[in-house]
């Protein structure tokens, strides 16, 4: 099968430009390991929409859109190599086909962006930027729902600067990337498919220039009217005294290094409090900080709970939670974070509820022993029910462990249940020095927007942050040290309009796409209507 008829010479060459020009934009508009600029993400889209018009074929359009996505995606999370090959052991020839599978999966969503263009290309500039806009956002909702790996939102490469994103607490991460891709093609299928070459489609460009204005005057109005505060104060305020164990992976699980490993929390953690020994903030240890089940260790478990009592301060840390069925031989095992008190008491628990593919648990169709290495040390986990806000006092903390806090619905339920802070503990160990770390940062970052929360984000190796609900980072600690480092945060209950009316964002947007599709200028139904017409 020939890539484009005869007829459209120059075709493939344009083809490839704007296929790596998709790639580009995806690659530099997320953090990565040269230079990002987050803007740049939109060329990912408006690339994707010139591809599809220029394609000699649906066939063409898919498989183009396809490559582009792929390609920017791999160069963007190439880390995901470094687990399956570093703890999994596997060699780098499966490593990187096993990267480059779930990357084809993430970037099918390009090549059916690239295909809607291909079929929307000879209906007027405006209606083809608004339908692919609605789609965008159509596409990375469902994808995250569909594969549990939402990790190329193009909102968390525009996170890094607040501005942008502002609109997030109207309609969310998704819709807003929807907007923005929206945006950025009223304006360029505005000269595309304008009747020369400077006299653009007005039609398009004034809404899409209306469009951005708008959604940066929004962004900037919403900073200026919220300032920056690093050191809340006041009853709704609290302390945080972060503690980064800097472990290593590959060590942590080996019971030779237990007691090592809670000397070393139990000092950094001492040492902390020493700096301001009249505080009484809430400490938090990372994700799986504590490497045995802490409710049975008759051996280390006094120790912290000794700490919290002498300090009198709450302790959030994470570590395998244990229970027992009668009649059942082997017990369930959960990926849990542990809540006590200032008297050193357990008042509560979060078991993880999204567990990692291969990290955490292995899919049944995929039980392959030889993946089993894979697995945090303790074996497969099981699925969370203990999710409600842990509570302490004024805290009502809404958890989310490690990339739980990528899915926007996982945070919109924590706060309906109640919870006045978000915070998530994470171990980011597995990825190296790789933009991992940042990525999975800023797109942590958007729900603080989404949900009109502060989230307080410990983790292993870094990066630890305080985010307040402009996704500002008002406190931030360093990478790959093994430190004590504080922060301060505030409370809020109220909610936001996106957490009030995201139910019905998805349906709405699914309805005006199909409304514009078929009776939008050149949709099916009005073909027939204008033929009736002309025909009476």
């Amino acid at each position: 099968m020939k890539l484009f008829r005869p007829e459209a010479p120059g075709a493939t060459q344009r083809g490839w430009v704007l296929c790596l020009a998709a790639a580009l934009g995806l690659w530099l508009g997320f953090p990565n390991d040269l230079i990002s600029f987050p803007p740049l993400v939109l060329l990912w889209p408006v690339a994707l929409a010139l591809l599809g018009r220029e394609a000699a074929s649906r066939a063409i359009a898919l498989r183009m859109g396809w490559i582009g996505t792929i390609a920017g995606g791999m160069a963007a999370l190439y880390w995901l190599t470094l687990p399956v090959h570093n703890v999994g052991g596997l060699p780098w020839l499966l490593a990187v086909p096993c990267a480059l599978f779930i990357v084809t999966c993430i970037g099918s969503a390009g090549g059916l962006f690239a295909l809607a263009a291909h079929m929307f290309r000879h209906r007027p500039a405006w209606v083809q930027a608004v339908l692919l806009g609605l789609l965008w956002y159509l596409l990375e909702a469902v994808y995250a729902l569909a594969l549990g790996f939402p990790w190329l939102d193009m909102a968390g490469a525009l996170s890094p600067w607040p501005i942008l994103v502002q609109a997030a607490d109207m309609v969310g991460g998704y819709a807003l990337t929807g907007l923005w891709s929206m945006a950025a093609l009223l304006c360029c299928l505005a000269f595309v498919c304008g009747p020369r070459r400077f006299c653009p489609d007005r039609a398009s460009l004034i809404p899409g220039l209306v469009l951005t204005i708008f959604l940066l005057c929004y962004g900037g109005w919403r900073l200026y009217a919220n300032p920056m505060v690093t050191e809340p104060s006041g009853q709704d305020s609290v302390d945080v005294l972060y503690v980064e164990g800097n472990v290593d992976q590959n060590q942590k699980w080996v019971p030779a290094f237990q007691r090592q490993t809670v000397d070393l929390y139990l000092g950094l953690t001492y040492q902390g409090l020493a700096q301001k020994p009249d505080a009484r903030p809430l400490i938090v240890w990372p994700e799986t900080a504590m490497p045995f089940f802490f409710e049975v260790n008759a051996l280390h478990a006094p120790r912290i709970r000794e700490l919290a009592a002498h300090s009198g301060s709450p302790l959030l840390f994470g570590a395998p939670g244990l229970e027992r069925h009668p009649g059942k031989k082997d017990p369930d095992v959960f990926n849990r974070a542990f809540l006590l008190n200032p008297k050193g008491n357990t008042v509560g628990y979060y078991d993880k509820e999204h567990l990692v593919p291969f990290g955490e648990y292995l899919p049944e169709w995929l039980n392959w022993g030889f993946l089993e290495a894979l697995l945090q040390g303790v074996g497969v986990y099981q699925t969370g029910t203990a999710v409600a806000p842990l509570r302490q006092d004024n805290l009502a903390l809404g958890m989310l462990i490690c990339y739980e806090g990528i899915f926007p619905w996982l945070a919109q339920n924590r706060v309906a249940d109640g919870a006045n802070i978000l915070v998530d503990i994470s171990n980011d160990g597995w990825f190296g020095n790789t933009p991992a770390a940042r990525q999975h940062l800023y797109l942590t970052a958007l729900r603080a927007v989404e949900q009109n929360r502060w989230i307080l984000r410990g983790t292993n190796t870094g990066i630890s942050v305080v985010v307040d609900p402009r996704a500002r980072l008002t406190m931030q600690g360093g990478q790959f040290k093994a430190q004590a480092v504080w922060g301060k945060a505030a409370l809020v209950t109220a909610p936001s309009l996106f957490h009030s009316i995201s139910p019905w964002l998805m349906p709405g947007a699914a309805l005006v796409f199909l409304t514009l599709l078929l009776l939008g200028p050149g949709g099916r139904f009005a073909k027939d209507r204008d033929k009736a017409a002309s025909c009476s």
